[in-house]
């Protein structure tokens, strides 16, 4: 009586473990050239990827404050060594750097979001 019992307990637990499972490895990238809106959690960053090639990307890294950029630079750096997987990271800053006072006199403007192209060099 208890094998009959325990039997749906492991088909229906087989099956849900199985969703999950195929759930998980259907991601698929976009392809090349499309944005890619993503959040990332170490960071709490949101920003936008487009992947031109495997060794070309744009980033746009969202302002939310001043105070935020510090992160937001650490990210960058970070995200960009991992698109490159091996290969050298090329910045090249578009738009979005922030001014640095110690002690500003008067309140301090919107920060266009940081935006910046990735390429990645081969080492040599």
């Amino acid at each position: 009586m208890t094998r009959a019992i325990k039997q749906p307990r492991r088909l229906a637990l087989l099956a849900v473990l199985s969703l999950l499972v195929s759930a998980c490895s259907s991601y698929t990238p976009p392809p090349n050239g499309v944005v890619e809106k993503l959040y990332d959690f170490d960071h709490k960053v949101h920003y936008e990827q487009i992947k031109y090639n495997d060794d070309h990307y744009y980033l746009q890294i969202k302002s939310d404050s001043y105070q935020h950029f510090l992160q937001q630079s650490v990210f960058l750096l970070r995200h960009s060594q991992r698109l490159c997987q091996g290969s050298l990271p090329q910045l090249v800053v578009i738009a979005g750097i922030q001014g640095f006072d110690r002690l500003p006199t008067y309140p301090r403007p919107y920060e266009p979001d940081l935006q910046v192209e990735v390429r990645c060099v081969k080492k040599p």
